[in-house]
């Protein structure tokens, strides 16, 4: 096995990019079919170009659409053959899933390879089952429910997704309290996303969301659970506190982490596999080095290291560099600030007052 050249990559691989719920705000609506699966060739490239690139411990989370439409047998396959580009070093897997087909069988898997999981959770079935529905317009919680306790039962402990829509907004004390009951160590609250006619939008408000999770840190703050954090937020009180936060959007740099839709286009963070002009090229086109060193490359990732000008004079300007890109993009390009800026106030705001109460 040759080692890498020592980049710090994240990859994300879209095994199948089709779905079997219909949720009433998915961001990939319009983008996700039957068929797009990928294929054995692509798979292939997708790992040997990842292992190549990179040194020491790798990570791939294996994402979709909904991984696990593979099958058990297929996905253990997939893992087998990343084992092999891998051999001799430290792996990680995680898995995003909507998880209404993991059971036992998956679980026992799961946990035999240490895999991190990430499920799809809007909160009690009375929210959930509002949004998240299956094909035949039934919602999907008591499923979700069903494979938590497999995943626990076989020794993990899964992290959950959350999607906040307008509906949710009047419950973030609820939520709190349902996920810390459900014994899960972490929990992330992000703003419903719609992809409609070519864009994509936010469907709530800035100010909106920031009330919501202002209340949502408050709650977390009196439940006094060191076993249960709130994702963004516990960064967010990590890097005020002067220590790294370990949360993406507050990093301030993307370049680590890359996307293999399932024809082999390459993207960065898989929020930006939306736009067109953010595809860097295709694997059975060109060497993934090539593409990550491309001039466009290059200067796209500069971009969103930047912080936009219209943030020079926010008191916030350090801490947030502008929002994450991809809400940057939204706001109405890379060198504006983030659509969500009005909102992440609300939350600094309150995040550094309670730091000093």
């Amino acid at each position: 096995m040759v080692q890498g050249v020592g980049r710090r990559l994240v990859a994300v691989i879209k095994l199948i990019e089709a779905c079997n719920l219909a949720c009433a705000y998915c961001y990939q609506s319009g983008r996700l079919r039957p068929g797009q699966v990928m294929a054995d060739e692509t798979l292939e490239r997708a790992l040997s170009e990842t292992a190549r690139l990179t040194r020491g411990t790798a990570s791939l989370l294996w994402f979709g659409g909904e991984p696990t439409l593979a099958g058990l047998a297929r996905f253990r396959e997939v893992v087998e053959r990343a084992d092999l580009h891998f051999e001799g070093r430290p792996l990680r897997h995680s898995l995003q899933t909507n998880a209404v087909l993991v059971d036992e069988e998956w679980a026992a898997f799961l946990a035999r390879r240490g895999f991190g999981v990430t499920l799809s959770l809007d909160g009690p079935q009375e929210l959930h089952d509002q949004r998240r529905l299956n094909q035949g317009g039934r919602g999907s919680h008591a499923a979700v429910v069903r494979a938590l306790a497999c995943l626990q039962a076989a020794g993990l402990k899964p992290r959950s997704s959350c999607v906040v829509d307008t509906h949710t907004l009047a419950h973030p004390e609820e939520l709190v309290d349902y996920f810390a009951s459900l014994g899960l160590p972490e929990v992330d609250f992000a703003p419903a996303l719609r992809f409609t006619e070519g864009r994509l939008e936010v469907r709530v408000g800035a100010v909106a969301y920031g009330r919501f999770m202002t209340r949502v840190l408050d709650r977390w703050l009196a439940l006094g659970r060191a076993d249960f954090k709130i994702r963004g937020l516990a960064g967010l009180v990590r890097k005020l506190s002067g220590l790294e936060s370990g949360y993406c959007k507050l990093e301030g740099d993307c370049s680590a982490y890359i996307t293999f839709a399932h024809n082999g286009d390459v993207y960065p963070c898989d929020e930006f596999s939306a736009f067109p002009e953010t595809r860097l090229g295709n694997l059975h086109a060109t060497d993934l080095d090539a593409l990550l060193d491309a001039p466009e490359t290059k200067a796209m990732f500069s971009g969103w290291r930047a912080i936009p000008e219209a943030c020079s004079e926010c008191r916030w300007r350090e801490l947030c560099r502008g929002g994450c890109p991809f809400e940057r993009q939204m706001g109405g390009g890379v060198d504006r600030p983030s659509v969500l800026c009005e909102g992440l106030k609300l939350i600094y705001q309150r995040a550094e007052a309670a730091l000093v109460s």
